[in-house]
């Protein structure tokens, strides 16, 4: 097998590195690899430059390589793990992913996010591409690109995941698809023929569709009769108001009094032991412990701690009323 012949367009300093696909020598490929990274490096970025506009400049001085070059890559790393091939093909493919992001930009959709998730989805076709199928790389590789594009949507740009089941993940990725052949096929795309096509319950054609064909709310969008206030503003908060808060912290410090109060008016020390060192320790010793210490049964100790679980609710409720509820005096 000869090397990919070059041609006008491809005269690159990185694919003129390039070995010949006979050549098993890993150092050709470093070479190809270290001139393409001396281009990402050498763009011209200006201080004031936004990281979009900067990674698109450096993109600017890296071509992709003809078919034939990437297949040797591809089989290069597919033959003997040669990460410097790997990372020259992805290198030279980064264009691609900024392309196909750009398809799925829509507005406040963050575009370098968008390209950093279908990088991901370039390194992920990497792994599982098989160069000896004779399917050109790239055409692998838009499935992945676009398969985590729309993941990445599909859980961060909607305010309520519709794809957290198997028919939302599959509505997401279809539904104006299964629309638009229903239409070529001159039938109205309700949810019911969606639903038939797509193999899902109507019901879940009726919500995600609902949730796909409308605009989104967001939360820093000035809120209706409100000249300085946003919607996530006018959004409850999920922490305790003040006076909540302090009713809380008051009830606390009276059931910890309670806790003293009793304690103090324990009078045998067997009892005082059980409460002391099992019922309100921090590391409360086992039944078989307190039983080993005052030579009684599991058994024994359990009625006591039983008992004085009641004598405590008896207690707390002369001190407080009946109106408080502790899980922790449930009888075990």
């Amino acid at each position: 097998m000869t090397r990919a012949s070059r041609s006008s367009k491809q005269s690159t300093e990185y694919f003129k590195a390039l070995p010949d696909a006979s050549d098993d020598d890993p150092e050709g490929y470093k070479s190809a690899l270290l001139e393409a990274k001396k281009l990402w490096s050498c763009a011209s970025i200006s201080a004031d430059s936004d990281p979009l506009s900067a990674y698109l400049s450096r993109l600017n001085h890296l071509e992709p390589l003809p078919w034939a070059a990437q297949q040797q890559l591809a089989r290069r790393y597919k033959e003997h793990d040669d990460r410097d091939a790997a990372r020259l093909l992805v290198l030279t493919n980064l264009r691609l992913v900024v392309k196909l992001a750009k398809e799925y930009q829509r507005r406040k959709t963050d575009l370098l996010e968008l390209i950093q998730q279908g990088n991901l989805g370039l390194s992920e076709a990497l792994t599982r591409y098989d160069p000896y199928r004779e399917v050109k790389f790239t055409s692998y590789a838009q499935y992945w690109i676009r398969a985590l594009i729309l993941n990445y949507l599909m859980n961060h740009t909607h305010t309520v995941r519709i794809g957290g089941s198997r028919a939302g993940r599959k509505l997401f990725y279809n539904l104006k698809k299964a629309r638009r052949a229903l239409m070529q096929n001159g039938q109205q795309p309700t949810a019911a023929l969606v639903a038939e096509y797509l193999d899902v319950s109507e019901d879940e054609v009726i919500r995600v569709a609902a949730q796909i064909d409308a605009p989104p709310v967001y939360l820093d969008a000035q809120a209706p009769g409100h000249e300085e206030t946003t919607l996530g503003e006018m959004l409850p908060a999920e922490t305790l108001d003040p006076e909540s808060a302090a009713l809380d912290y008051d009830l606390a410090c009276q059931i910890r009094a309670c806790i003293q109060d009793f304690g103090t008016q324990i009078g045998d020390t067997r009892r005082v032991a059980i409460w002391t060192e099992r019922m309100v320790a921090d590391n409360p010793k086992t039944l078989a412990e307190l039983g080993a210490v005052w030579d009684v049964s599991k058994e024994r100790i359990r009625q006591l701690e039983v008992g004085m679980r009641e004598d405590f609710r008896s207690f707390m409720i002369d001190k407080l009323g009946d109106d408080v509820r502790m899980e922790w005096l449930r009888t075990p």
